[in-house]
């Protein structure tokens, strides 16, 4: 019997009663960390000086964010990390990557939309990238749960 699938077992049984999944053995509770962005880019049309936190916002690995967590299912999160299904951890890092490369991109735009004085163009864009996000995250939880037929970020691009 292979070592990796005897550890998936395992995991799988030990995840039970917490938010990781016992498919992929990865958690949703990760996106609390996209949620702060998403929540404060919403709020930049009526307070565009929240755009400091949005600069301010720093990207965590998975890893790193349920070490600084304190969650009581933390260490087993991080433990169990890298027993999860290379496909489903592949296309979960894949969204992530592309989440991180939204983020500072939004940094820059809203940024540069500041330093314009356009209050307009700095709110517009908040909401885009929040919305772009947002499905970011409804991907990234799909990936988690194992749904099939999971849209990669690539194709939801193309729709629009």
């Amino acid at each position: 019997m292979d070592e990796g699938w005897v550890m998936l077992e395992q995991y799988r049984e030990r995840v039970k009663g917490t938010t990781i999944d016992p498919g992929t053995l990865l958690s949703t509770d990760y996106f609390n960390l996209f949620n702060e962005v998403i929540m404060l880019l919403g709020m930049l049309g009526d307070m565009p000086d929240m755009l400091d936190e949005v600069t301010g916002w720093k990207f965590r690995t998975y890893e790193q964010h349920f070490a600084e967590s304190g969650l009581a299912f933390a260490s087993l999160a991080i433990e169990a990390y890298p027993y999860s299904p290379p496909s489903a951890r592949e296309h979960f890092e894949r969204t992530i990557q592309r989440m991180h490369d939204t983020v500072e991109e939004a940094k820059m735009v809203l940024a540069d939309a500041r330093d314009q004085g356009d209050a307009e163009m700095l709110a517009d864009q908040a909401i885009n990238y929040s919305m772009m996000l947002q499905q970011m995250v409804d991907t990234g939880s799909a990936i988690i749960h194992g749904i099939d037929g999971i849209m990669d970020q690539s194709a939801i691009d193309d729709l629009f």
